[in-house]
């Protein structure tokens, strides 16, 4: 059975009302206000108590067997993309680290003035300009992304361009508040620094000297192009031979150690295509903004090819092309799409926040940020295999692309479109796409083989 993962706000307000977890607590008569241990893992004190909710927000969501460094972090980004503010900061306190958060305005327990009152005091960046003042208007700068709405940033009336450097300034696109400015790896990661580690974390199947595939489709036996009908495969007439054939090209996409891919990146400025590549490179990519780089070019430190994105001055509207300009001056080293084993990982090196989705069309409105502190875990190959198993039992084919927006929220909290983020990048994962199009086009009923489905499942136990 599938795991159901609970609704954030119905079951905190359960935790905290139990009392079970030591530091859990309402701070206010108005059950408004709450506060969380928040104790940095590498102090003297740290202990299994201080990660109680945690971890029993990782067990309710189906993800308990990372770490607790994980656990936080995933805690942390529920409560921000469901609207809870964090009214103040005490995790370096010595006696007491913890945090206050208050509770959505909307969905509060019980609804007071008081909150309503606090709400009031929210500093409003856009209160002294004549800016439109319809809903869809109002500007809004959340603490950890980029997001100004989009009506009002390419509206007639956004003339005063001062506005751009308050709501950008020191909010959107910042470097992380907690885990990264200032922070020193224990002596035993430092030690593990080296072209074969990524951020200090050793990645399961990385290669000791990563390794560029001049030509590697050849190599790896998956063609560029999108698949055609294999020969037979129409009508279901050769079903097994077909079968048969899609089976070979797993194998050979997952052969060895490693997952074998290129990629192919198409770069969108609101909405409008700028820029598409094949990178022929199955070690992976960094995403940068470099004018002055011709072409791709191979980091020989890492391994990763780097891509840098289009200057956006080409652009009509020069609002859009200034706030453009900034996210991608913020970028600094960029982002890391890397192939580690049979798992495709993500992770941030600049100031710009990164979020990713498997769908440009994801409706789910929880965000899903990319971290700077290590990589993580974006898609594993026996994840797309069983999407292959669905797709044969008649569900939707698996996703053969990772969908990036740059300095603002996605999956959007206002279900705002893809076509109206400033800046997003579609990675195509090309051997995903070829063998997604050979099913596909041979349809589910020419994979619907014992034999190939016994193997696929074999294939998901071994990575």
């Amino acid at each position: 059975m599938s795991h159901c993962k609970p609704l954030l706000i119905p079951w905190l307000q359960t935790q905290i009302d139990s009392g079970r977890y030591p530091g859990v607590q309402w701070t206010n008569q108005e059950r408004t206000e709450f506060s969380i241990p928040w104790k940095h893992a590498l102090r003297q004190d740290n202990s299994n108590t201080d990660i109680l909710i945690f971890k029993a927000w990782a067990e309710g969501s189906g993800i308990a067997q990372g770490e607790p460094s994980v656990w936080k972090r995933n805690f942390r980004s529920a409560l921000r993309a469901k609207g809870f503010k964090m009214l103040s900061d005490n995790k370096n306190d010595a006696a007491n680290p913890h945090k206050v958060f208050r509770w959505p305005v909307e969905s509060a327990p019980r609804a007071n003035s008081a909150a309503g009152s606090q709400d009031q005091d929210e500093p409003n960046l856009f209160e002294d300009y004549p800016l439109p003042t319809q809903e869809s208007q109002v500007a809004s700068c959340f603490d950890d992304c980029l997001y100004i709405p989009e009506d009002t940033v390419f509206s007639d009336s956004f003339v005063n361009q001062d506005i751009l450097k308050e709501c950008l300034e020191g909010l959107n696109i910042g470097p992380e508040t907690e885990g990264t400015a200032g922070f020193e790896l224990p002596p035993e990661q430092q030690q593990l620094r080296s072209p074969a580690v990524i951020g200090g974390h050793a990645l399961p199947g990385q290669q000791q000297y990563p390794v560029t595939f001049e030509g590697a489709v050849g190599e790896a036996g998956l063609p560029e192009q999108p698949a055609h009908p294999m020969e037979g495969a129409e009508g279901g007439a050769c079903d097994g031979q077909f079968a048969e054939q899609f089976l070979h090209s797993v194998t050979k996409t997952s052969d060895g150690d490693n997952f074998k891919t290129q990629f192919r990146i198409l770069v969108y400025y609101r909405g409008v295509k700028m820029s598409e590549q094949l990178v022929e490179n199955e070690v992976g990519i960094r995403l940068v903004y470099r004018p002055e780089l011709n072409g791709t070019v191979l980091d020989h430190e890492s391994g990763l090819s780097l891509v840098s994105l289009p200057n956006p001055g080409v652009m009509l509207d020069q609002t859009q092309a200034k706030l453009t300009q900034q996210i991608l001056e913020k970028m600094g080293d960029g982002l890391d799409v890397r192939v580690s084993g049979h798992v495709v990982y993500g992770q941030r090196r600049g100031e710009t926040k990164a979020f990713w989705s498997f769908s440009k069309y994801d409706r789910s409105r929880e965000p899903q940020e990319i971290f700077k502190v290590q990589p993580q875990p974006l898609y594993q190959f026996k994840t797309f295999v069983r999407g292959i198993l669905d797709f044969i039992e008649g569900k939707d084919s698996p996703s053969s692309s990772l969908f990036f927006c740059l300095g603002e929220k996605w999956p959007d909290i206002n279900n705002r479109p893809w076509e109206r983020k400033l800046i997003t990048v579609e990675v195509v994962l090309t051997s995903m796409e070829y063998l997604k199009n050979m099913a596909v086009v041979g349809g589910a009923s020419s994979l619907q083989s014992v034999e190939l489905q016994m193997s696929l499942e074999e294939i998901m136990d071994m990575h």
